[in-house]
Order: structure tokens, then sequence, then C-alpha cells
């Protein structure tokens, strides 16, 4: 299944006090929960639509984290 932008942004809409942040100058992404940083990662651009599927991936995957991961709805064609 392909994770495009809009599945990326209902997670974090849906997780309050979930922020993604670009460091300044750089491709590094910073993921804050509860104004932790749980998770940084290193990507390819600084283009975060671009790289949507990695990042999901890389937070629904994080061990000892609490958060709501809403259900995925694929439309049949």
């Amino acid at each position: 299944m392909k994770i495009h932008h809009r599945i990326l942004n209902n997670l974090i809409k849906n997780n309050n006090g979930m922020k993604l942040i670009l460091r300044d100058d750089s491709s590094t992404l910073d993921i804050y929960i509860s104004n932790n940083l749980v998770l940084t990662l290193k990507l390819e651009n600084g283009d975060i639509e671009s790289n949507s599927e990695f990042i999901y991936n890389s937070i629904i995957n994080l061990e000892n984290v609490n958060m709501y991961i809403p259900k995925i709805y694929i439309k049949e064609d």
C-alpha cells in the first residue's frame, strides 16, 4: 500500500502534540511527541511530501510510544 502525504497528515492531526520539524538547511527531520524528541530521520531530500511513506512507517514502528493510528481507507476501482 502506498502512503500519501494526506495519510501522514491524518496521523499527525489525530495525535495531539505530534510535530514534524525539519532542521534548518538540512534534510534531517525531528519528530516530537508531547515536546519530547522521539525520532530523528535523515531524508534523501528536505521534502516531507515525497518521503511520506518512509516517515509514516518510521513513526508507527516506534516502540513504547502511545499514539492513535487512524484506519486507512483505500478506494476500490
